[in-house]
């Protein structure tokens, strides 16, 4: 009876972790449609609601207090090759093109070391198991003259 109980919350633990990295990773790639595309939420600037996409499409896994620390928006210039980091976050800094969200630079949005509390204990650690996704993809041109939405 022990060993059926055991192997029953190991696949039970299992697929809550499967199921919690595929929210993330959709979540993720949420984010990224969101950002491409140069949109932004009420008042809140562009990284900020980027946030709040991930937030609202990872099924309710990331709360408000952990979006603006796990959740992280990074801004990369293509120009070259190796692509050339503009920084992440409100702090990304302008590039030769114009500011870091411009049209044709990369961004990166990720979650980092989310803590996943498995029911059972695995391999007699207690801690939590980190899970990281990221997406990312090329942002589309704002048009003849346009300004992307602040940072």
């Amino acid at each position: 009876m022990m060993a059926f109980l055991a192997f029953i919350f190991l696949i039970i633990d299992m697929t809550w972790g499967l199921l919690a990295k595929e929210a993330l990773q959709n979540g993720v790639r949420a984010g990224v449609r969101y950002a491409v595309t140069s949109q932004t939420s009420g008042s809140l600037g562009q990284v900020a609601s980027i946030q709040k996409e991930v937030e609202q499409q990872a099924m309710g896994f990331i709360s408000d207090a952990q979006a603006s620390s796990l959740v992280s928006v990074c801004f990369y210039s293509v120009t070259s090759n190796p692509p050339t980091s503009l920084g992440c976050g409100t702090g990304a800094t302008a590039s030769s093109v114009g500011p870091a969200n411009s049209g044709g630079n990369l961004v990166t949005v990720s979650v980092t070391n989310y803590p996943f509390n498995p029911i059972v204990s695995l391999y007699m650690s207690s801690g939590p198991i980190s899970i990281t996704v990221s997406s990312s993809d090329l942002i589309e041109s704002t048009g003849t003259g346009g300004v992307p939405p602040s940072l």
